[in-house]
């Protein structure tokens, strides 16, 4: 029989399996490279994705807002505020707790000298032009905005608002009409509601606007109400309600030493009416609508992972009430405006509405130019080895909204 040849059981030579190591290596470097990459995109993608989710919904919320502005107010030139003789001035931005935006409270506008002057005014559409934070990587401080409607859900209409006697405006008394509610509900409302309740109910912080025969428009701020009642349960027929509008409330709105524009103004004329000939409470009451005054501003919130910046955050307050957050790591945040000046000449793309320049009112404001609104990625792209060398990712938004009720009310 034949020996087999030692030459086949030999194996592979040093050099063979070096050169097969070297090539099984390099395959699976390039495998391991196209996985990375493939993670490191994933990420990115994700990152993307979310940051414009988060964009999207801030601007379909602001938007929303600016959108409304001035709707349910009687006109868009704006209501006066009390003054307190100029000792006070009623503000915008504090909370309950006397917590003010990050810049400070912000005093509301009075009208320029070229309309005329005047008390300080709450308008549909408040610009506060660099009156923000300075966002981490800017040296620009960002703007603020304030938009005022009328809330359509409470049916405050459905009730008479009673002052106490003069001069003491607090607390007001809040009786319930007589049914059939025709009229008086919002739309999609079935029956008034509670002023009590649990969800739609008064609350302090709450601002209120009185509309009088007797003594015109008065802001005020709600500072106490009785207990809360169980969301959905109806008021009982000819129920009353004790609200309480008590003087240095943290908006400074509650002025019962001014000389105008004050519920204790309120108070007094509306005593005078109930002194009048054939007067009764029905006639000389005041009817009422809550007020949604919405200022959008960013905040550096604490950052868990222990930035000392902390992260640039959008933030939403609503009256008196706490803010609250909209979507986190938003950098940048300016607006400018179309507007009108006395002589009807077109201010377009005016930080400051033309304000401080051209003597223009905000009640001349016609469209609000979202110039930017941009958002950063959580974490940089130095994490990944696809984005190596491009740091944050930022998406920015831009739009123009219509402000519909300051340039078509009671224009037909």
């Amino acid at each position: 029989m034949r020996q087999a040849s030692k030459a086949m059981n030999r194996g592979f030579t040093l050099i063979e399996m070096l050169i097969s190591l070297a090539v099984g290596m390099i395959v699976l470097a390039a495998a391991v490279q196209l996985f990375s990459q493939g993670v490191d995109a994933t990420w990115v993608e994700s990152q993307k994705a979310e940051m414009q989710q988060d964009l999207r919904a801030a601007g379909n919320l602001l938007v929303k807002d600016i959108t409304v502005a001035g709707s349910g107010l009687p006109t868009e030139a704006g209501v006066a505020l009390p003054n307190g003789g100029g000792a006070v001035h009623p503000v915008y931005g504090c909370n309950q707790a006397g917590a003010c935006l990050p810049t400070g409270a912000i005093n509301y506008p009075t009208p320029p000298p070229g309309a005329g002057g005047g008390p300080p005014t709450m308008y549909p559409i408040i610009p506060g032009y660099r009156l923000g934070i300075t966002p981490p990587g800017s040296v620009t401080p960002s703007d603020i905005i304030t938009v005022v409607y009328a809330d359509p859900v409470i049916a405050l209409l459905c009730y008479q608002a009673t002052f106490g006697a003069a001069p003491t405006p607090s607390p007001v008394t809040f009786t319930l009409i007589a049914a059939p509610y025709t009229g008086c509900v919002p739309p999609g409302v079935a029956a008034p509601q509670a002023l009590t309740d649990a969800v739609v109910g008064l609350q302090p912080g709450d601002v209120l606007w009185f509309s009088s025969p007797s003594a015109g428009n008065f802001i005020a701020e709600v500072t106490g109400v009785p207990a809360t009642t169980p969301a959905g349960q109806p008021p009982p027929a000819n129920a009353t309600y004790s609200i309480s509008f008590a003087n240095a409330d943290p908006l400074q709105l509650n002025q019962s030493t001014a000389a105008a524009n004050d519920l204790a103004a309120a108070a007094t004329a509306y005593s005078a009416c109930l002194k009048t000939k054939g007067a009764t409470p029905a006639s000389c009451s005041a009817t009422v609508w809550r007020l949604e005054v919405i200022t959008y501003y960013l905040q550096n919130l604490p950052d868990p992972t222990g930035l000392t910046t902390g992260t640039p955050t959008l933030m939403r307050q609503v009256n008196g009430h706490t803010a609250v957050p909209v979507a986190e790591n938003i950098v940048n945040l300016q607006f400018n405006y179309d507007t009108y000046d006395s002589n009807g000449n077109l201010l377009s793309a005016a930080p400051d509405a033309g304000y401080s320049e051209n003597n223009v009112s905000y009640n001349l404001i016609r469209k609000v130019n979202v110039a930017h609104m941009s958002i950063r990625s959580t974490l940089q792209g130095t994490r990944t080895a696809l984005m190596a060398t491009k740091g944050y990712q930022t998406f920015d938004y831009q739009t123009s909204v219509s402000v519909r009720n300051m340039s078509y009310l009671q224009r037909y």
